[in-house]
């Protein structure tokens, strides 16, 4: 299994540098809860991870099945907050796709790593 390790300092105030293999960048707050808006915010860079890797795990499926697929744009907003938070998604697919197909890849989208690690439950270990 590949191990990712994020290295992540306190900065001023609440930015924070983000450290993985040779990338470095910064999440922050919006000033007006009290941070300098340098980067994303922590919610903002979790959405970015899970788009990416459902955009991604499609490309790859689709290329495996020499399928039409050009590209997608996926919209991911937080929802309210209640007993559980909930994440809404919208997909809009590139390419000359059958209904079956984007249907599959809506499904496969579903099955990405980063969707995995998150629905299943994740246990902390401090080292």
């Amino acid at each position: 299994m590949l191990r990712t390790k994020l290295i992540a300092s306190l900065k001023e105030g609440y930015s924070v540098e983000n450290i993985s293999r040779s990338k470095v960048w910064l999440s922050d707050e919006p000033i007006d809860l009290g941070g300098k808006d340098s980067g994303p915010t922590p919610t903002e860079l979790l959405l970015s991870s899970l788009a990416s890797c459902k955009l991604i795990t499609m490309s790859m499926y689709a290329n495996r099945k020499d399928w039409d697929f050009q590209g997608a744009t996926i919209e991911l907003t937080v929802g309210d907050k209640e007993e559980k938070t909930i994440i809404e998604k919208s997909i809009q697919f590139k390419g000359d796709l059958t209904e079956e197909q984007i249907e599959r890849l809506t499904v496969i989208s579903g099955r990405c790593p980063v969707v995995k690690m998150l629905s299943e439950s994740i246990e902390f270990k401090l080292v």
